[in-house]
């Protein structure tokens, strides 16, 4: 037995520990229950496979004595995503590659556990949801009850209140990849301080939609067009493809900023979140996402 990594695992295992703990019962620190996967994928790469799956069990029954059985599974399910993102960087396979595998069983492992708990505890997660949004809308209708333009302010957040309902897989997918996105930065950091390297993620800059993206966009408006009420599938790819491109668009800006204008990180980042944030440069940076998957605009900034 290797003592050195036996010492690693126990303290990478003390720290998921601590973060689910701290992250159940700290409302405001709530996030680093999401950052589970980081002690476990360095577990993985730093000591062993059996250590990283023997941590993750140690997670699920620290929370299932101190925390409720729904929540163990949950920092189960965030576990099992660090040791297959350890498993995939000691495979050495690319950055790229091992946030989309990773990713796509993460969702799998999602419809899993949302089908196994529709038919053992007879729970329909997405009504509970539902639900949530139905309560959330009530109680904001009731604060704007007396305003003067109440009737506008009532249609408006029905038609947003729909559109959550529609589009929440996406949100859940969306989701999904950003923590994944999150947990291997944060991985690849750590582990750099303790002098192991793994391949970084692209630039955010280098961010482009694949060519086909731009036609799947155009064949499923098209498709949404004709119909007579939007289904859930369309309107759920259309989201994913907008919200794709609308990054495009922000990639291609701020490579401009930092390659041609010269400008400083933090400052290009400040103008992104500030063009994000408004309506029509939102709509403005969709559109330079969607030109850049078939012009690829970086070649006229060189």
């Amino acid at each position: 037995m290797d003592l050195r990594k036996l010492t690693n695992a126990a303290m990478m295992t003390a720290i998921a520990v601590i973060m689910t703990l701290i992250g159940v019962y700290i409302p405001p620190l709530f996030v680093l229950f999401f950052l589970i996967p980081v002690p476990v994928a360095i577990t993985c790469i730093r000591s062993s496979k059996s250590y990283a799956i023997a941590s993750s069990f140690a997670v699920f029954i620290v929370n299932v004595i101190f925390v409720d059985i729904a929540t163990a599974f949950i920092s189960l399910f965030f576990a099992f995503q660090g040791l297959a993102m350890g498993y995939l960087i000691l495979k050495k396979r690319r950055a790229s590659e091992t946030v989309i595998d990773t990713s796509i069983v993460s969702i799998f492992g999602i419809v899993i556990i949302l089908y196994l708990t529709k038919v053992a505890f007879k729970v329909n997660v997405f009504d509970l949801f539902f639900k949530t949004i139905d309560i959330s809308t009530k109680e904001v209708l009731y604060i704007y009850q007396g305003h003067p333009n109440f009737s506008a302010i009532r249609s408006n957040l029905l038609a947003v209140q729909e559109i959550l309902k529609m589009t929440l897989p996406a949100s859940i997918l969306v989701t999904v990849v950003a923590v994944i996105l999150v947990n291997y930065i944060i991985i690849s950091k750590v582990l750099k301080t303790q002098r192991v390297y793994i391949e970084a993620l692209p630039p955010f800059e280098e961010w482009k939609m694949p060519y086909i993206t731009g036609w799947i966009f155009i064949g499923v408006l098209l498709y949404q067009y004709f119909l007579k009420q939007p289904e859930a599938i369309t309107t759920n790819i259309i989201a994913l493809l907008s919200l794709g491109f609308t990054l495009g668009g922000l990639a291609v800006v701020r490579y401009y900023l930092i390659h041609r204008l010269k400008m400083k990180s933090l400052a290009a980042n400040l103008i992104l979140v500030f063009l994000f944030l408004f309506p029509l440069t939102s709509w403005l940076l969709f559109v330079i996402g969607i030109v850049d998957t078939s012009m690829d605009l970086r070649k006229y900034m060189s």
